[in-house]
């Protein structure tokens, strides 16, 4: 499910599912304006592929979910979405694991190991509680900062970590080569974080730099696989249109380098506000729709501020719920 295509078929399949009961009718309802959110979201980008000549099925809409609670990102996860970006290693190692499990144990005649394995029975334990989190098959990409000492928590504690976006110097390479390699990991794919406004106040290497870094990567680093750029473009979006073309040279110098074709070396980049520039300034494999909830790789998209759901067509998220913008 690597395309808009697929992801909205899915989309439009899960509008019809009949409610049950007064519950499960609030839920459906709940679930069905996220998949129109969604749906909007993926229609935009679609055309916006459409202007610019590009080709749709190689965009992919990945979900920034960074402070938004679980049953949030569970209606969207519903709705039949499947990419999700975190910025922060303690909020994605929290969501991502499938089950997280608490039991307290009053035995009677038997031992743990049959509670352990959930198959439990009424008159052996009570009190028992399990937490369901996020389903495993969701691809999570980290796209926040990364301090080294938190390498190892990360991939430790997020097996179904799709990849890492913000990789901005070879110290960190190294260490999250290093790290996987130590965990039996298979290869993690990582992008390298482009700072193309100039401003010291983002992360990224400078353009100058982007193919040094990247050769480092694909020369030294064997347990990650380098699969392309990355870039957070400036907050008042005056600048945008020069910051995307940068990284679309970057790709150019880069896979010249590496003697790497263009089409197999992401771009991710964008904001909820640019995405459609984003797409219509390069041939993208990868866009980044970053604005709370936002947007990464082939296309990042489908936003949820601090305030709520952004950008997402006629849909926002109140706090509590979608309701028509």
């Amino acid at each position: 499910m690597n395309n808009l295509e697929e992801q909205a078929k899915i989309v439009n399949a899960t509008e019809q599912r009949a409610p049950q009961s007064d519950m499960a009718a609030a839920s459906a309802a709940m679930d069905g304006v996220a998949a129109a959110a969604l749906r909007s979201v993926l229609q935009r980008v679609q055309q916006a592929a459409g202007r610019a000549g590009h080709d749709s099925q190689q965009i992919r809409v990945v979900a920034v979910s960074k402070t938004k609670p679980v049953s949030v990102i569970r209606q969207v996860y519903d709705a039949g979405h499947r990419f999700f970006g975190e910025n922060y290693v303690q909020e994605i190692v929290e969501k991502a694991p499938q089950v997280s499990y608490y039991l307290f144990f009053f035995f009677f005649n038997s031992a743990p190991s049959s509670c352990w394995n959930l198959s439990i029975k009424p008159n052996r334990c009570n009190n028992i509680g399990f937490h369901l989190q996020l389903p495993g098959d969701i691809e999570w990409h980290f796209i926040g900062n990364l301090q080294s000492n938190k390498a190892k928590p990360l991939l430790a504690g997020v097996p179904n970590l799709a990849m890492v976006e913000s990789v901005d110097d070879e110290k960190i390479a190294n260490h999250l080569d290093r790290v996987v390699g130590n965990l039996g990991r298979k290869r993690l794919k990582v992008l390298i974080q482009v700072n193309t406004s100039g401003e010291e106040s983002k992360s990224g290497v400078e353009p100058s730099a982007c193919v040094e870094l990247a050769k480092h990567v694909n020369q030294n680093c064997q347990n990650l696989e380098f699969c392309g750029l990355m870039t957070i473009g400036m907050l008042d979006y005056s600048s945008t249109p020069e910051n995307f073309k940068t990284l679309a040279n970057c790709r150019s110098e880069v896979c010249k380098a590496l003697g790497m074709p263009e089409e197999q070396c992401e771009l991710s980049m964008g904001m909820s506000n640019d995405f459609e520039q984003a797409v219509s300034n390069s041939a993208l494999s990868n866009i980044k729709l970053n604005s709370q909830w936002a947007f990464l790789m082939t296309l990042n998209c489908l936003c949820i501020s601090n305030q709520g759901y952004e950008n997402c067509g006629a849909m926002v998220y109140s706090g509590t719920q979608f309701v028509r913008r």
